[in-house]
């Protein structure tokens, strides 16, 4: 009884998320999987009719301290549906506001970039102190957790929390 139960439950997520699942049936599996904090904000029609959730990362959301007020918050991955265009919707849940990085909206430091179309794996970045990147001029200490956005065997950034702001501070080329 048990051999069939353990097949049955790992069985219809592979049926859901298989080649035959139908685009709405992967987005139900994703928004169902999202805590609720981050799911009540992306399930307001201003942002669910602008942004898809994007499904080509693993994992779709981070949950660190990325502003440092010692709450969890929250990072989705995000495609901008007019568009195409991807990025991340950052949830600060102490002061229950929201950014957008990429998918459209370009950061104030950043050379042009509104599309995070490049990144293919991301994670929580928790060292305080930060290493000099490539191509900077200062080395930066982070107020909360980062986001090390990778793009893998390539090069990655940290986008992290001024207290202002969402900026951009390179890693590797």
């Amino acid at each position: 009884m048990k051999i069939f139960l353990a097949v049955i439950v790992l069985t219809i997520p592979a049926l859901v998320l298989g080649q035959g699942a139908k685009e709405e049936d992967r987005i139900f599996v994703y928004q169902s999987n999202l805590p609720v904090e981050i799911q009540n904000l992306y399930n307001q029609e201003k942002i669910k009719s602008i942004y898809s959730i994007r499904t080509d990362l693993n994992p779709f959301y981070l949950r660190g301290d990325f502003d440092g007020d010692n709450k969890q918050d929250y990072a989705l991955g995000i495609v901008e549906r007019k568009t195409d265009k991807k990025g991340i919707l950052i949830y600060h849940t102490g002061t229950k506001t929201h950014y957008f990085i990429g998918g459209g909206k370009q950061l104030s430091n950043e050379n042009g970039s509104d599309d995070y179309d490049w990144m293919d794996a991301w994670k929580v970045y928790v060292d305080k102190k930060v290493e000099m990147g490539v191509g900077e001029t200062e080395k930066i200490k982070l107020k909360g957790e980062g986001i090390l956005a990778i793009k893998l065997e390539s090069s990655s950034g940290i986008v992290y929390w001024t207290g202002k702001e969402y900026r951009w501070y390179q890693q590797g080329d």
